[in-house]
């Protein structure tokens, strides 16, 4: 099940100039907010009741922007004379941070304009909370919402002003404008069951990848799992699900924080199911972990808000992110003026903090292949070949999906054998299709089976990581193009190469096909058989937190580690690198290169991961 969310947050560049303000035109070449002239199809414009509580993130310029990548890598990369040197929220806020000072006289101003203002202790962000009708006075703004094709939309048809004494540290305002497209990467199957299945149970991810003796020695204990999401927790249904896949646990592990934010416009809260998933899977894996929910809005700023509290806690060893973005979105929005290319630079501070205080942050993938969204001028949306953020970052660890050895019969009697460990890819199922089109096309589950796949890919808007540079298969790729325009399967689609640059992902990649997935326990819909990258996301955290609780010090981010090791004798990866059967809707394996966009450096024997990561 695939969940389309339209969640909100436009973010609005603010910079420092010599007049009394910023001016509009001053600060259009760093965003343009919604226009009322550049939009079309306006209906139902209306201002905003000047009562509403609004709800703002002020995000602060970097100091020492230029050392922020330089210590992210030296303090990840072996051999390096910083490295595991991480730092503590307070000296990263002492390096890279705004000074106490600054924010002080930042929360002074807003609070005289009737804001109730919350700094986060990384110096970055400060949220203020305060009426439409302070915003629109301490802004020079005028909040309206309209009916943007079918969309609800807020949006300011003046560009934010403030004094420039109050705008010289700001980089940005998060919150005045709102459009965007996330989802969630849980993908369940439509097999439903009375209980827990032995196929499905989350111990096989364990035995799968040689981790069994590894967790049984080192449990999670004294380590925290921090999970970001968008939805309630119901302990009652996790806890239930460990009961009845035999792992002795108690709700007491598990703790929320609610980190701010608002929903905005039209938004749905998602039910709990995403979040039930994570958590059931890591506390199964990893049963002495503490696990530590950062629930969000469905929205930018809750977005900022949950990366900037989990990384301010520091309580979190390993943090793992069910839910993505199309950078086809992302451009869309930028050619549409709907959205500031500060975007991107802003959570890359983010989680460049998470990777120097020694954070292992895991991203899914996707679950679509190698395509993601894009809209139109008229607001349609559109498939393209498109990485999906954030785990196209490279401070992150972007987790792919698998499919196991699986054979079986569809109900119409054709035999489906998937022989050995591929890359997920709704390919698997092209020759039932072919022979038997009339049958998939009456079931809307097995058609969208065959239009899902790991994601995977290369980002334009991250340039190629330093770990990434020099390993072969990294910019040059194979691919097939195994659906037509109308998103049909194409049959015998020819090999197609060429060369590209950015930050490939995924890294790793492991079981995510609801065909071969694991059990998740939900009261609402009973047990069922659950896949997406989401889950290995989840697992992967849970596997830091289990090798993390026989070390000294954290593994912080893997990638730097985990592309060396794979160039050498002792290699923890297993590769898929076929050109054929092994594909994600488009990229496919590179016969013989280290690396390849469909499974990114393999799959992982995790007891030797354990024993030469350093």
């Amino acid at each position: 099940m695939r969940i389309r969310l339209i969640v909100a947050g436009l973010i609005v560049g603010l910079g420092s100039f010599g007049g009394v303000t910023a001016t509009a035109a001053s600060t259009s070449t760093l965003a343009t907010p919604y226009r009322e002239s550049e939009l079309t199809n306006l209906k139902n414009v209306k201002p905003v009741s000047g009562s509403k509580t609004v709800t703002l993130d002020l995000v602060l310029n970097t100091r020492n922007s230029a050392q922020l990548t330089k210590t992210a890598y030296a303090v990840n990369t072996s051999g390096n004379k910083q490295f595991k040197s991480y730092l503590t929220p307070k000296q990263f806020r002492q390096k890279f941070g705004q000074s106490t000072t600054t924010t002080k006289r930042l929360a002074k101003y807003f609070k005289s304009r009737k804001f109730k203002v919350t700094t986060f202790n990384d110096g970055l962000i400060m949220q203020i909370k305060g009426s439409t009708a302070a915003v629109n006075k301490t802004f020079a703004t005028n909040l309206k919402t309209a009916t943007y094709h079918g969309k609800k939309i807020q949006f300011s048809k003046k560009s934010p002003k403030l004094p420039s004494n109050v705008a010289k540290p700001i980089k940005a305002v998060v919150g005045i404008t709102n459009l965007a497209k996330m989802r969630s990467l849980a993908d369940a199957s439509s097999t439903s069951s009375d209980g827990p299945t032995s196929d499905g149970a989350p111990q096989n991810f364990l035995s799968q990848y040689n981790a069994t003796s590894l967790a049984k020695g080192n449990d999670g204990k004294g380590q925290t799992i921090g999970i970001i999401s968008f939805s309630k927790v119901n302990k009652n249904d996790i806890t239930h699900f460990w009961s009845e896949e035999g792992v002795a646990s108690s709700a007491s592990r598990i703790s929320v924080k609610t980190t701010g934010g608002m929903n905005i416009w039209g938004n749905v809260d998602p039910g709990n199911e995403e979040t039930s998933l994570d958590v059931e899977q890591a506390g199964a894996i990893a049963p002495k972990a503490k696990i530590r929910v950062y629930t969000a809005s469905l929205s930018d700023v809750g977005w900022l808000n949950a990366f900037a509290t989990a990384f301010g806690e520091n309580q979190a060893s390993s943090l793992s992110l069910s839910w993505g973005l199309s950078e086809g979105v992302l451009q869309s929005l930028n050619r549409e003026h709907l959205l500031t290319p500060l975007y991107g630079s802003i959570m890359n501070t983010l989680l460049a903090q998470g990777a120097i205080q020694g954070i292992s942050t895991f991203a899914a993938s996707g679950d679509s292949g190698a395509y993601g969204e894009e809209l139109d001028s008229r607001g349609n949306t559109n498939e393209g070949i498109y990485a999906n953020f954030p785990a196209n970052n490279p401070w992150v660890t972007a987790t792919g999906g698998t499919t196991l050895p699986v054979s079986g019969t569809l109900a119409n009697g054709i035999k489906v054998d998937i022989p050995k460990e591929r890359t997920w890819g709704g390919d698997e199922l092209f020759d039932a299709y072919f022979q038997d089109k009339g049958f998939f096309k009456k079931n809307s589950d097995l058609m969208d089976t065959l239009q899902s796949g790991s994601g995977g890919g290369i980002s334009e808007l991250y340039a190629t990581p330093q770990y990434q540079k020099g390993v072969s298969g990294v910019n040059t790729y194979n691919a097939r193009q195994y659906l037509t325009a109308s998103g049909l399967p194409r049959e015998n689609p020819s090999l197609i190469t060429g060369t590209a640059s950015g930050r490939n992902f995924p890294d790793v990649v492991a079981n995510a096909d609801p065909l071969t997935g694991y059990d998740e326990y939900t009261s609402a819909d009973g047990w069922e058989l659950t896949g997406g990258t989401s889950v290995v996301a989840l697992q992967f955290a849970a596997m830091a937190a289990v090798i993390n609780s026989g070390r000294s010090k954290r593994m912080g981010l893997w990638n730097p580690q985990l592309y060396a090791l794979a160039q050498t004798s002792q290699s923890p990866f297993t590769k898929l690198d076929s050109a054929t059967n092994n594909g994600n809707l488009f990229y496919v394996g590179q016969p013989g290169k280290t690396y390849n966009q469909a499974a990114g450096l393999g799959t992982l024997d995790f007891d030797q991961l354990a024993k030469v990561f350093k």
